[in-house]
């Protein structure tokens, strides 16, 4: 790549910010980074690299590392040992004057903070190194206290002689491991279901699946005897009904999907005539018996419905509980306090979806110029014009908060050990309210993905910007922080999709192919810090989907820091291709048939994830469909002798099942049974598998070629209670796998809507 000076400079560049010069794929193929690659993503960055004076001063400052500024913005402590800070004070020479006084304060982000002095006379600094300007001398500060958990703002100021430099940095005080909860001690297995929330169907719902219907799980699970229920994740989507819907592609991971709300539960409902009276109206009904029937959720019709509902309700509680600012009652002072704890975030949340109603248009990108950042005058004269409607979207993110708290309250009413199982998606849409709130963190004309694989065979582009790993360790991780608090449930389980995002991620540059992307490195150390401490603050346990490109070290180091590996039925093979025994499967893991990305287990026995590819025209090269229908012919055949040998199929299930004929449910439940024998702690079992169902949520690759994220389940929750199937498979689990701890069973009977 670097056949001149300046494209060895470039690529040097290149390398200290992270780009990584090559990577292999999954076939062992290597693929090396060009050097149009690494200008378009050092611009993406906005590293300066075109002009040759600019590039060797870049150069120079990022090779001296830690010795180019005073403090680092962040530091890691361990609880364990003595807390120690590393300044590094400037001088013009070599000679470090003295005494060197130092003075400083810390402040904590909840609780009183303290300050100290104090004054060196010995021996010279530990170590000192040229920088740009001078001579900086490493200064090591000890912390005159220890600190707990938690996150602190240290403010230094250093003064030798008649030289003095101050500056500050955060202090993360974070414990080695991530929280492992009790019921999970003395090799306790466990079981639970996962489902897809949106494709829920109710006897009354308004045509998606809600979070009462959530609670009814709740109480269906329990009877079965599982220990948790997950969901796709639950972040706000596209401020605008045409939206993309993907649970992937969010506006925000910082705020929840207000069409999960269940509006027939808000207290505001039973205060106001006109929702009564709408709901209740033929109209009314017959639009939301029109929502429930069709077999794909029409989202812009569910998003215009709740909509129309949620403005009523909201002028309910404002008639009854007054403005934020003077509330009438307990309940109006609830909100109120809730939009001070949520802070500037939230103002600018409700602005920003105010603004994508005003224009019609949930991409910020294609608003007005002065609308493109919240802190442009336009803004300020929007919000303060459109007060009510900025204050409805707050309303809304309450509710909810709301209602996710009735689903813990429910879980732990019916004896689960886990509140809920969430997920959390890997970032959220280039034209969303993340980017839009914070601009300076995201990469510009670039997007992340995955490099060509088995399931995937031209790569994937996820068209979501990254993150820029420098910019987020100068802002103090605050945007990480606030993430996995917006979605780390108290005393549930995160899984966090593509874990290995922490360590790097895929950036393709725009108008490239995915093979064309070079791998960028992250800050993994101290993300992995902030997820340990804020998983023990809340007492989550925390899974890492480790699937695809994964190295070795990752998987290394998320097991030394207790991060719960997520291991795949259909990749956990031996090298001949067969399965691997249940034994080999790590106590640390959730065992899992599938994903949302892959086929259900009925769709991979019948090779239906095979023919939607080709349909779609996934495959770069059309032998490669032949190939794989005839690796998926011996992939079932290896399955089936899988289950033989343990003993798990009856007598009289096909042995050599004829390629694309259905899956007998003895395989699936085998299949199941199988995983349930393994030394995985957790088994996530889906709804898909339970029933048999072949369509798999996404195919990755498409857009309008597959119903992505829009297909509901066939059956209603009442229809799945009184089906014997989920009975009988729960007692095939529950041989292997039991929750033991004491409860009250499914209390309450199945919830309906009011």
């Amino acid at each position: 790549m670097a056949d001149n000076p300046a494209a060895a400079d470039i690529a040097a560049l290149g390398r200290l910010c992270g780009i990584a010069p090559e990577y292999c794929d999954n076939y062992g193929g290597r693929h090396l980074t060009s050097l149009e690659t690494v200008k378009a993503l050092l611009s993406a960055m906005g590293v300066p690299w075109q002009e040759p004076g600019w590039r060797r001063e870049e150069l120079a400052r990022r090779r001296l590392g830690p010795w180019s500024r005073f403090l680092q913005p962040v530091h890691i402590l361990s609880p364990a040992s003595p807390g120690k800070v590393y300044g590094y004070f400037l001088t013009p020479s070599a000679d470090l004057p003295s005494p060197v006084k130092i003075r400083a304060s810390v402040s904590a982000e909840s609780g009183p903070g303290f300050e100290w002095q104090e004054e060196l006379n010995g021996p010279p600094a530990p170590g000192k190194g040229q920088g740009q300007n001078g001579v900086r001398h490493r200064l090591e500060l000890c912390l005159p206290r220890e600190l707990p958990l938690g996150y602190y703002d240290l403010h230094l100021r250093v003064e030798a002689g008649n030289l003095s430099e101050s500056g500050q940095t955060r202090l993360i005080v974070a414990p080695e491991q991530t929280y492992f909860p009790d019921c999970l001690a003395a090799g306790r297995r466990l079981w639970g279901l996962n489902l897809p929330l949106y494709a829920l169907r109710g006897e009354a719902d308004w045509g998606i699946g809600d979070f009462g219907d959530l609670m009814a799980v709740m109480d269906w699970a329990a009877t079965l005897g599982a220990s948790f229920v997950g969901v796709n994740p639950l972040h706000a989507p596209p401020a605008a009904p045409e939206a993309d819907p993907s649970p992937y592609a969010p506006t925000s991971r910082l705020f929840h999907n207000f069409l999960y709300l269940d509006l027939e539960r808000v207290p505001e409902m039973e205060l106001c005539p006109e929702a009564l009276a709408l709901v209740a109206s033929p109209e009314f009904q017959a639009s939301r018996d029109c929502l429930r029937e069709g077999p794909l959720i029409p989202y812009a019709r569910v998003f215009g419905l709740k909509q129309r509902v949620l403005e009523l309700l909201f002028q309910a509680f404002r008639d009854c509980h007054g403005e934020p600012e003077a509330p009438l009652s307990l309940r109006g002072r609830e909100f109120a306090a809730f939009l001070r704890d949520q802070g500037d975030s939230l103002q600018g949340f409700g602005a920003f979806c105010a603004l994508a109603h005003h224009f019609q248009q949930g991409d910020w990108r294609r608003w007005p110029g002065e609308y493109h950042h919240p802190g442009k005058p336009a803004v300020a004269g929007f919000v303060r014009e459109h007060r009510l409607e900025t204050s409805l979207y707050q309303y809304a993110q309450w509710l909810a908060a709301d209602q996710l708290q009735q689903v813990s309250e429910a879980a732990r009413r019916c004896g689960l050990p886990f509140t809920l199982y969430q997920d959390l998606a890997l970032g959220a849409g280039a034209g969303g309210f993340d980017t839009w709130a914070y601009p300076d963190l995201f990469a510009k004309d670039v997007a992340i993905g995955a490099p060509p694989d088995a399931f995937s065979p031209k790569g994937q582009n996820w068209g979501i910007p990254p993150i820029i790993p420098e910019a987020l360790r100068e802002s103090g991780y605050q945007l990480f922080i606030d993430t996995i608090r917006a979605n780390a449930p108290q005393g549930g389980m995160l899984r966090l999709d593509h874990v290995m995002g922490l360590f790097r991620l895929l950036w393709i540059p725009a108008g490239m192919a995915a093979a064309q992307g070079a791998y960028v490195h992250y800050p993994a150390r101290e993300l992995l810090a902030i997820l340990a401490l804020e998983s023990v603050l809340r007492r989550t346990l925390i899974i890492g989907e480790d699937l695809g490109t994964v190295s070795p070290p990752v998987r290394r180091d998320l097991d030394r820091l207790g991060v719960f590996s997520y291991r795949v039925f259909y990749f956990e093979r031996r090298p001949d291709g067969g399965f691997l025994p249940p034994e080999s499967y790590p106590a640390r893991a959730v065992a899992a048939v599938t994903t949302h990305d892959l086929p259900t287990l009925a769709g991979f026995c019948q090779g239906r994830d095979l023919a939607c590819r080709r349909d779609a025209n996934l495959y770069a090269d059309p032998h490669q469909a032949e190939a794989d229908a005839a690796q998926r012919q011996r992939d079932r055949l290896q399955l089936v002798e899988a289950l033989q040998g343990r003993g798990l199929l009856p007598d009289g299930v096909e042995s050599r099942p004829e390629p694309g004929s259905p899956c007998p449910p003895q395989v699936r439940e085998g299949v199941l049974e199988y995983l349930a024998q393994s030394e995985a702690a957790l088994l996530e079992v889906r709804l898909e598998e339970v029933f048999g169902w072949a369509d798999q949520q996404n195919l990755p690759g498409t857009q309008e070629e597959h119903p992505n994220w829009r297909r509901r389940l066939p059956l209603t929750l009442e229809e799945m209670a009184r089906d014997p199937g989920p009975e009988r498979l729960a007692e095939r689990l529950n041989k292997y796998r039991r929750n033991l701890l004491e409860g009250v069973k499914g209390e309450g009977g199945k919830r309906g809507k009011g």
